[in-house]
């Protein structure tokens, strides 16, 4: 389940990079490569395993310049469809690791 104070990873297996304002990823296990607009470019940019999703909402509502609403539902759509294909992973909390 996605939430607020989850903090997502890339997985390391997607090769990708920047190119201008796109992110273009390579799904090997699927053959497919992804092509990503900028906004989806700059959610990806924000997937470290240190921002929670409530960050990356903030930071494309103020990147954007769209209301927190739109930026969350688009940041959280986005999110799911990466977890859904493995391009992400979820990432335990900082309190949760040093327990």
């Amino acid at each position: 389940m996605l939430t607020v104070d989850i903090r997502l990873a890339k997985n390391e297996k997607i090769p990708w990079r920047l190119i201008e304002e796109e992110a273009i990823l390579l799904d090997l296990d699927e053959g497919e490569v992804l092509r990503l607009n900028p906004v989806g470019a700059e959610i990806w940019s924000a997937i470290d395993g240190r921002h929670t999703v409530e960050e990356i909402v903030a930071h494309i509502r103020r990147t954007f310049e769209v209301s927190h609403w739109t930026a969350r539902r688009d940041v959280h759509r986005f999110l799911k469809q990466l977890l859904r294909h493995a391009l992400v992973e979820e990432r335990l909390s900082v309190s949760t690791e040093s327990a």
